[in-house]
């Protein structure tokens, strides 16, 4: 390609991303006080404007649905659980328990157990709040696309700290997620092309993993500090779905060795999980790179264990993943393959692996 040529494409993909990411004209500022309401500013708003909450603590359930590039930000600002119930999309049955911000695209919900989206919600962004204490998530997202949710604090939730479902493009970064109670500290899933981004968050203290990606393939998971969880980073398949394409790397994983015991709830059933690091269950063409991983133990009973864990899972074999320099040490072991599947080992540091051969 000319030199011409190269700079015309270079200016074209610039405007691209200008336009793409261009803020529509009028777009306003509405600010919200202790005492004030976040969703009257939020029903109030149109594409492009930020709800500012001020410094203080608002007991709501908050929705953006069906709503394009409706910016929450936070200053110093703390939402917490209401007395009143929820009314919110993400609290319809079967699953009536309150989030505390629910992001939704335009959905059909005359079956609630199988809704369908009709149209995702586009370029949404949660940033800035502490969200805690809420009965099932923090953020929950369904149906959106090109969703941010960053800088925020979310602890204490009863399921999820943040949750995305259904959904393209949506990006976790730089959140301080502790001590939830669910499944996971962050949950992406159910989406064959999610091209999600999980970076920079730390992650610590919540029951079940870490991070939890299942059901989704194409995304990025790098540079999160994910620590003393049941499981570090857990890439599902089989449930329903595949897992797969996604580059995991530059995380640290320390010590999540916490007890999750077998559950046996209706049609969700889980194995006991605990001491685990980095696991791949029937993934496929995924990368785990450059991750350091140390104090993974056998402390409480699990269905596998291993500082990084390659699996089948329930149906499906792992394919064409790839384990490299990683940082593996003082993990009860270091790397465990189940030998399934084509799986490439190379330049890991580790001291001891099944099979043994993956550490050499």
């Amino acid at each position: 390609m000319s030199e011409i040529r190269r700079l015309v494409t270079a200016f074209a993909l610039a405007v691209a991303g200008l336009l793409l990411g261009a803020v529509p004209a009028g777009a306003t500022t509405l600010t919200v006080r202790p005492g004030e309401s976040i969703q009257a500013a939020i029903d109030a708003s149109s594409p492009g404007d930020t709800v500012l909450v001020e410094p203080g603590t608002y007991r709501e359930y908050l929705q953006i649905v069906d709503k394009d590039q409706i910016t929450l930000e936070g200053r110093k600002a703390t939402l917490m659980p209401s007395s009143a119930p929820s009314t919110t999309l993400c609290s319809q049955p079967p699953e009536p328990m309150p989030t505390g911000v629910c992001v939704a695209g335009r959905v059909d919900l005359s079956d609630p157990e199988n809704p369908i989206v009709l149209r995702p919600s586009v370029g949404d962004r949660v940033t800035g709040l502490r969200i805690a204490g809420y009965g099932a998530n923090g953020i929950f997202a369904f149906g959106t696309d090109r969703l941010r949710a960053d800088h925020n604090s979310l602890s204490g939730n009863g399921d999820y700290g943040a949750f995305s479902n259904t959904s393209t493009h949506t990006r976790f970064d730089h959140n301080t997620v502790q001590g939830n109670r669910g499944e996971a500290g962050l949950y992406v899933g159910d989406s064959q092309s999610a091209h999600a981004v999980v970076t920079r968050n730390k992650v610590t203290g919540n029951h079940g993993a870490g991070i939890f990606l299942r059901d989704v393939s194409h995304g990025v998971a790098s540079r999160n500090t994910v620590s003393r969880n049941c499981s570090g980073i857990f890439l599902l398949a089989d449930a329903p779905g595949p897992a797969g394409h996604w580059s995991i790397g530059r995380n640290t994983v320390l010590s999540n060795n916490k007890e999750c015991k077998a559950t046996n709830e209706g049609e969700e059933r889980t194995p006991p999980l605990s001491g685990l690091g980095i696991v791949l269950a029937g993934a496929d063409h995924t990368s785990v790179t450059s991750n350091v991983v140390h104090g993974q133990q056998r402390k409480h009973p699990s269905a596998a264990y291993g500082g990084i864990a390659v699996i089948k899972g329930d149906k499906t074999k792992p394919t064409r993943d790839l384990i490299s320099r990683n940082e593996a040490t003082r993990n009860s072991p270091d790397i465990n393959w189940d030998r399934t599947g084509s799986v490439s080992f190379s330049h890991n540091t580790c001291q001891q692996s099944k099979p043994a051969s993956v550490c050499r």
